[in-house]
Formats: C-alpha cells, structure tokens, sequence
C-alpha cells in the first residue's frame, strides 16, 4: 500500500511540476535566420520594437505599480529591448529571483504584452535571455516601482 501511495504522490509532483511550466512566456515569434553562426538557428525577436506607445518596468515580478518609461528616453529604452536575444536553455526548475522584473510594452494599436526580463519560451522550450548592458536611466525608472 505505501509503494502505491508513493507511486500516486509521484505522478501527482511531476503533473504539478508540468502545470507550472505552462505559465512560462510562450508568445515569442521565431523569425528566419540571418546569421549562419546563430546557436539557436534562427534570430528570434524577444521583443517586438516596432511601433511602441508606452514601455512600463515592474518590480516584484510583475505585481504592484509600475513606472513609465519618460517619453526623453523611450528610443534608447527600446534599442535596448531590441538588444535582446536568446541565451542558453533554463534547468526544469527555476532559480529564485528569475523574471523579478517585467516590462510592458503598449503598441500603437492598443496591444499590450508584458513580460519578464529573464526568460522566454520558444517552441516549447525556455531559454534565459541577455541583452546589451542597460541604459543609465534604467535604474532611476525601477526605482519609482512598488509594490502597492
């Protein structure tokens, strides 16, 4: 009876452990390759640059109030963004403090999309991301984060 049981307890961990991968950023589009030396083999665009309204930075993984980006400095805000490209795959389980940060990007159109700094899914696998060192005004603009 214990060997079922443990048998049971298992199979209801590893149906956890897939629910919570579902809840990973999964709408990165993968676009054609431009560079034969690109590990992943293709160039994926993790944020999309074009034709952005408003940029707003979230602490405390996303929750609470946000700070807007400041019109003087949203180009070099988003160059930066568009720095961004996939690293290396992510282990099963995350490290604490992964995606602590989020942006949200508002389009002309009205479309909003926000995500984390850290990671992102393509095709069902979830690669950290790195991009170009972050602007001066970075900093200022997380600091007037908070949770409330």
């Amino acid at each position: 009876m214990k060997k079922i049981l443990t048998v049971f307890l298992c199979g209801i961990m590893l149906l956890c452990f897939a629910a919570c991968d579902k809840n990973s950023n999964s709408n990165v589009q993968p676009t054609e390759s431009t560079n034969q030396n690109d590990t992943h083999n293709q160039a994926t665009a993790i944020f999309n640059t074009k034709n952005i309204k408003r940029i707003t930075f979230y602490a405390y993984y996303g929750n609470g109030k946000g700070s807007d980006v400041p019109a003087e400095h949203l180009d070099e805000m988003i160059a930066w963004l568009d720095s961004f490209t996939l690293d290396k795959e992510v282990p099963e389980l995350l490290p604490p403090g992964t995606n602590t940060i989020h942006v949200e990007i508002e389009y002309l159109d009205g479309t909003i999309v926000k995500r984390g700094l850290d990671t992102t899914t393509v095709d069902g696998i979830t690669y950290y991301i790195k991009g170009d060192n972050s602007p001066e005004c970075y900093e200022e603009i997380i600091s007037k984060t908070s949770l409330n």
